[in-house]
């Protein structure tokens, strides 16, 4: 069989290169779990605090209850966007350390692959459905309690 294709040997700067794009994978894989474990707690400090405030009494405004939810929904957020940017930081350093290991071994000048990367497209991604729900739900909530109070001071107020 004859083969007119070089064998390929990696030198010491692709080991090196290879090394590094191990970690970034590693730091990629941390980073993505992070963000599934940020959803699940947000969700679970929602449920408590809810069943928490409800709990210490009847006359829980629900004002307060929906923008301290409104707050936390926001932190974790903010938390996942962050998890989220960074993520793409690490892949596309992973994608422009396999350009470089490419161009230096076929003799190449070839641009890496750019990821689209900022932080507004970190907030409204896909997977951050879950805040945007949560957030939407306890801001209308939020918005109906100070209707409801303002018109129910405006009817007392008019008929005092």
């Amino acid at each position: 069989m004859d083969n007119t294709a070089s064998e390929y040997k990696k030198s010491c700067a692709d080991e090196l290169d290879f090394s590094s794009i191990n970690q970034y994978h590693e730091s990629t894989m941390q980073i993505s779990n992070q963000c599934f474990e940020y959803k699940k707690l947000c969700v679970g400090a929602l449920g408590i605090i809810i069943a928490a405030m409800l709990k210490i009494g009847p006359e829980t405004n629900p004002l307060l209850l929906s923008l301290t939810c409104l707050f936390i929904t926001i932190g974790f957020w903010m938390c996942d966007t962050t998890a989220y940017y960074y993520q793409r930081v690490n892949r596309q350093k992973i994608y422009d350390i396999q350009t470089k290991i490419s161009n230096r071994n076929f003799g190449e000048n070839k641009a890496a692959t750019q990821l689209e990367n900022s932080w507004i497209a970190a907030i409204f991604n896909k997977s951050m459905i879950l805040y945007m729900y949560c957030a939407g739900v306890f801001a209308f909530i939020f918005l109906n309690s100070i209707t409801y109070f303002l018109l129910r001071n405006c009817i007392n107020n008019h008929s005092a």
